[in-house]
This record gives structure tokens, sequence and C-alpha cells, in this order.
């Protein structure tokens, strides 16, 4: 959104509750909305919300997440806007339990009833084939980052420090890490930024590999720069993913990235830019730790910092996603 303002192109973010987004958003001088539900699927705002759409004369309604898919899909029929869904992760892998099995089958009504469908993992198209969702509805779309303000800083740290920004779930697959870490022959320290529901299990493992006092959980952070500042090399090792924004703010302060290969991540991480791995190889990963901490014992690391740097400012900046989404919208508006 910050990048269509920039751009000339006029949006409105609706939350359904004052919160981190919509305070983030003002602060950015974006417009914003919020129409309070009493609960997560409180209904009564079906109304309002259908009101509030078309008086407004929107050209497009773009929701992001299962909730927001879910409600938009119920009023689908009587609002003028076309709808755009942001497709950001594998929905099959998004949900767990009987709860999970109901809020997928309500995801999948949505996205089959949405005008059109963006991804940023191209690993989505053969699933959304199997779903028959026509190729015409989809569009391949990127995350981004702001670099207005931000300048990489290579400072390289007294200890080899490590950086894991991801919330505390099965997908993010924390413990392929701390397995290998617990392996490694040289110290370092490791920092989780996130909150889930795998803190008190993963707070045990730590414990149970014997690696406690390397390990650091601050739990949620809404600015995350100063972590960033203070490592040497961040790691994601999701079992599946889009194109992260963390590759993005990672780049953003220059630090090169250990990460998995699944979903659009090597489309930014390769040889020259950090380490990929494929999921779930624990000997590939503490191969890649390996390498990165005697790069960092040569002083070596800022080059594939300052090469991340390098391919994100230049393709993935808001203005480039800000283009690149209108282009899907002008498509869903000529279908």
């Amino acid at each position: 959104m910050k990048g269509q303002k920039l751009i000339g192109e006029k949006s409105t973010l609706l939350t359904f509750q004052e919160g981190p987004v919509s305070k983030m958003a003002r602060e950015n001088g974006l417009s914003v909305s919020v129409m309070e539900q009493k609960q997560r699927f409180d209904l009564s705002i079906l109304k309002p919300l259908t009101k509030y759409i078309n008086n407004n004369d929107f050209d497009v309604v773009h929701t992001h997440g299962p909730r927001a898919n879910y409600i938009v899909s119920l009023i689908r029929k009587k609002i003028n806007a076309k709808w755009v869904i942001t497709v950001h992760s594998d929905p099959r892998i998004d949900f767990s339990g009987l709860k999970g099995k109901v809020m997928l089958k309500l995801n999948l009504h949505a996205l089959k009833g949405a005008d059109s469908l963006f991804y940023m993992n191209p690993d989505l198209e053969e699933y959304f084939e199997s779903l028959k969702i026509r190729s015409s509805k989809t569009f391949e779309v990127f995350n981004a980052i702001d670099f207005s303000g931000i300048n990489p800083r290579f400072n390289r740290q007294p200890t080899f420090s490590l950086l894991e920004v991801a919330r505390l779930v099965e997908v993010k697959n924390h413990r392929l890490l701390l397995e290998a870490l617990s392996k490694v022959k040289f110290n370092y320290r490791l920092t989780l930024v996130g909150d889930g529901p795998l803190m008190d299990d993963l707070r045990d493992l730590v414990k149970k590999l014997g690696i406690k006092d390397k390990v650091d959980f601050v739990g949620f952070r809404e600015n995350t720069g100063d972590y960033y500042q203070e490592c040497d090399v961040s790691v994601l090792t999701s079992k599946s993913e889009s194109l992260p924004t963390v590759y993005l703010e990672s780049a953003a302060y220059g630090k090169p990235v250990i990460a998995t290969n699944v979903g659009a991540t090597d489309k930014v991480i390769n040889d020259d830019t950090g380490w990929l791995v494929d999921s779930g190889d624990e000997q590939g990963l503490i191969k890649a730790l390996t390498d990165a901490h005697s790069m960092w014992r040569d002083g070596n690391l800022d080059q594939k910092g300052l090469a991340l740097y390098q391919e994100v400012r230049d393709h993935y900046s808001i203005e480039e996603l800000a283009h690149k989404v209108n282009d899907g919208y002008e498509q869903t508006l000529n279908a």
C-alpha cells in the first residue's frame, strides 16, 4: 500500500480490530478503516461491510488470510468490486486438527470463488490446478520492502551470531536448526524472534540438546531492525514458504541468509547471497552453518551480504511490487 501511494494509486486498509497492523499503517501515512468484530467470526459485520465497499466505489477488494477470505466469500455476490485473494502460503500446511480441517474447507471455498488469486510460491501452481482453478485466474507477485531510511551496516559480531525471525510454529521447523546447531563444532549465539504455540516445546528442546546458554528466545517484536543489525547471518529453515519478508529484511541490513530451498526462495537466495539447503536436510544445514562460520572468522561475510542487498534493492522494492500488483488488478478488471 505504501508503494501504491508512492506511484499515485489510492488504497485503503480495512482491519477487523485495532492492533499492530492498523497502527503501523497509520504511522506510514496510509488510509485506514477499522470495522470491529466482537469475536473472530462475528458475522454482524456482513451488512456494514457490504455497504462500506459499495458506497466507496472500490474497484478491487483484496483479502489476506482465511478469516478475511471467508467473510468476503459470504458477501461476494452483493459487492460491486472485483475480489482478489493473496495466497501467502500452502493452505494444506497452514491448518491442523479438527478446527484446521474446517478452516481449510472454508478457505478453499473462498479461493475458488475469488476473481483472482495472487501467489508468491510457484509450488502452488500445481495445487491450484488440482483444485480446478484456471491459470487465467492466478497471478504471481512477490514480497517487497521499503528501503527508505535503511542502509546496510557490515558489523562483525564478537561471537558468531545467528538470527531467526519466525513464528514458533511447526511449518517453520525450528527443531531442524536447533538440532543442527547442537552438533556444530564452533561457538555461536542464536536469537529467536517470534512467538507461537511451540515456545515451551522449543525451550525444552534446547535444554535437552545442551545448548540453552547459546539460544535466546525474545518473543514477538514489532521492530526487528536492531536484531538484524546485531547478527552476522539470518536463518530460516521452513518446510514451506513463498518469498518471506525476512529474506528482504535481512538484505536491507546486508546480512546473508541460510535458507531451506522451498517456494520462491531460490529467486533471492543463492551461492552469491547466502546458502540454500534442502528442506529437512540436517547435514546440509550443518555444512552451511559451518561454511558461514568460516567466512565470519575470515571476515568475508560482507560480500554475500552486499550481493543480497543489491539484488533485493533492485528487484523487490515496494514501488516494484506496487506496479506488479497493479498489473494483476488490471488483468482482473479486464477479465
